[in-house]
């Protein structure tokens, strides 16, 4: 399979992750979860699943086209694990504080 038809496998994946959120939120509520009191409302709801199908997508792609990912079986676990794939990368890039420039720090700004 090409990449893009494996990202679409990913992007499945992330889909199937929220399917069983939400089926498993209308089980707890009893209702649709954003019928539920201090729930996020519907378009919140479907602004996080079109980032998660998005990141899976993005994610699976990525590894698509650099051959870690042949099939569909691995393309949806790609799309599974992409909100914990990312986390994980990010926990091993340092964050360095910004300096403030010269000038600011002459005028007496940005300094904490």
């Amino acid at each position: 399979m090409i990449p893009w038809e494996l990202a679409l496998w990913g992007a499945a994946g992330g889909l199937m992750v929220e399917a069983i959120e939400f089926s498993r939120a209308i089980k707890q509520t009893g209702s649709f979860p954003w019928k539920t009191p201090g729930e996020p409302g519907p378009l919140p709801l479907l602004v996080s699943v079109v980032i998660r199908i998005g990141v899976g997508f993005g994610l699976t792609w990525a590894a698509a086209a650099n051959s870690q990912v042949t099939g569909a079986f691995g393309a949806i676990a790609v799309g599974v694990a992409a909100p914990l794939l990312i986390e994980q990368m990010a926990k091993n890039v340092p964050i360095e504080r910004a300096q403030p420039s010269k000038e600011l720090q002459a005028e007496g700004k940005g300094v904490e």
